[in-house]
């Protein structure tokens, strides 16, 4: 068995203020840099053997700290970034709301099928994420490896690995600096653990 640990990447800038980041690479804000000294804490007691992350700047920040407490190199995997949401880049809910009235809606409810203007589908997230997976689950046979990543990319890959429709990626909530583990045995695999914050409550006002 595999331990995959996937963790979302601490609260950024445009996360506090709302904006659709997707692939524009903006920095943690001081809670997500605080939420990435947590996830030290919370795996104090347990073995990891490698940690890879997306290649965007909230991920590789988030990663750094836990790499740095297990004597570990982050991984750099662009297989594992944030879906490209084009136009809607920098954009928050009413705004894309304003401009492309029900079409945030519709890629909740649609998101195997649904391609952002100028940017990806959920499909082509689940595939490039997917490949990533394989690679990382061929090099660590029996192994404990954490992947920091993004909330989209999390959730195309619990379809992928427990075999869902893409089109239920959003029934899986992903807060900032949460830890979701999943048992992977390739054939069938296990969700442990989904969307764990409690490790942040000493940090929440």
């Amino acid at each position: 068995m595999i331990t995959l640990y996937l963790i979302r990447h601490g609260e950024t800038v445009w996360n506090f203020s709302g904006q659709y980041q997707g692939v524009t690479d903006v920095a943690l804000s001081d809670l997500g840099r605080r939420q990435a000294q947590c996830l030290v804490d919370y795996f104090a007691d347990l073995p990891l053997d490698a940690i890879y992350s997306s290649d965007l700047e909230r991920a590789v920040e988030t990663a750094q700290p836990l790499a740095i407490s297990k004597g570990l190199t982050v991984e750099l995997r662009s297989g594992l970034r944030e879906i490209n949401f084009g136009d809607w880049e920098g954009l928050t809910y009413e705004q894309i709301n304003s401009k492309w009235p029900g079409s945030i809606e519709h890629m909740y409810a649609n998101a195997s099928s649904v391609r952002i203007s100028n940017g990806e589908s959920f499909g082509d997230v689940q595939h490039r994420a997917a490949k990533t997976i394989e690679e990382i689950t061929h090099n660590h046979p029996d192994e404990a490896v954490a992947i920091v990543c993004h909330g989209g990319t999390i959730r195309c890959i619990l379809c992928t690995l427990l075999g869902l429709d893409l089109d239920l990626a959003w029934n899986f909530r992903q807060a900032n600096a949460n830890v979701t583990m999943i048992e992977y045995y390739g054939d069938r695999n296990l969700l442990a653990l989904l969307n764990d914050t409690h490790h942040l409550k000493k940090i929440i006002s």
